[in-house]
């Protein structure tokens, strides 16, 4: 049978290794198609689904853990009357123990952190709320102000030299005491969140159960 020449077009006779007429060589190589391959899955490698995302987005993605920081955190709302810390702590363990109500087995100990850190920061935001909304009802805006103020000049009081005066001195400027109220919200949410994460971690020892997986 033949072929044509893929230089001149003359036909050439199956088997010629070169043109009759141009000399082009007749050799041609073909390639067998490749074989699909598999890619192996996750569960293949042995790799359980859980371990194939962040944490973080495995607590975005669990409607139980925002409806239990949510629920421990307006619990936390009174939880907050215990003073020295402890009522923030005890909003990160109510938060773990309703988390256990909805799913059962060991919570792992950096999810019941942030599950922790969650509900204080849900807990701080309420109870804030609350005083503003009280202060506003009740027309206390100047007693509210006069009492932040003296809190404060306490604080400067425990420092000494010019420094210390020139701060006084800003503290009693609308710019200055904004500022200080600003840093003093900033930092009391900070503090509500790591302390309440504390209280997750003991929840979350507290309530485990070694016969389930962990969450």
């Amino acid at each position: 049978m033949d072929h044509p020449c893929e230089q001149c077009g003359t036909l050439v006779e199956d088997g010629r290794p070169f043109c009759p007429k141009c000399r082009a060589p007749q050799v041609r190589v073909e390639f067998a198609p490749l074989a699909p391959v598999a890619v192996p899955s996750g569960a293949d490698l042995g790799i359980a689904p859980d371990h194939l995302s962040s944490p973080s987005l495995r607590s975005s993605a669990d409607p139980a853990f925002f409806r239990t920081a949510l629920q421990a955190g307006l619990l936390g709302v009174m939880a907050n009357l215990i003073p020295y810390g402890l009522g923030m702590v005890l909003t990160g363990i109510i938060a773990v123990l309703l988390y256990h109500r909805v799913n059962a087995g060991a919570l792992r100990s950096g999810k019941a952190a942030r599950l922790g850190a969650v509900a204080g920061a849900i807990a701080f935001a309420a109870t804030a709320f609350l005083i503003v909304l009280a202060v506003v009802i009740l027309n206390l805006q100047q007693q509210f102000h006069d009492f932040l103020m003296k809190g404060f000049e306490q604080s400067a009081a425990h420092q000494s030299g010019p420094d210390a005066q020139s701060f006084l001195q800003w503290i009693h400027t609308p710019q200055g005491f904004d500022m200080m109220f600003a840093f003093f919200m900033a930092a009391a949410l900070l503090l509500s969140m790591l302390v309440s994460a504390v209280g997750g971690l003991i929840g979350s020892t507290l309530f485990r159960d070694r016969k389930q997986p962990p969450l």
